[in-house]
């Protein structure tokens, strides 16, 4: 493996990025993930003082390109709860209002 890393992705916030970089681990990817002291800030700061971003060795690159974009096309999908008619993202199992089965 080559020496050099690439920013594949700027995740929205720390807690994303932790999600993302554990999704592409389980493909063995290895993922680098700078910390980012800027969460405190969260509501005072501008939305992209919170990115994070996930770099990865080049020759894994378009792999995980690939992985990233299906999950943005996931995360776009909606369905409402048939609960409470709250709107969820598709990956979702659990309705985050009221916590019961979107199935």
């Amino acid at each position: 493996m080559s020496d050099e890393w690439l920013t594949v992705y700027y995740a929205a916030n720390p807690l994303e990025a932790q999600l993302l970089k554990g999704l592409l681990e389980t493909q063995q990817i290895t993922v680098r993930m700078t910390d980012n002291g800027m969460v405190g800030g969260i509501g005072e700061l501008p939305a992209d003082a919170i990115e994070t971003p996930l770099k990865v060795q080049a020759e894994q690159y378009e792999q995980a390109r690939k992985i990233l974009t299906n999950y943005e096309q996931d995360r776009q999908l909606e369905i409402t709860c048939p609960h409470c008619q709250e709107t969820n993202f598709s990956n979702f199992e659990v309705c985050w209002q009221c916590g019961k089965d979107l199935a």
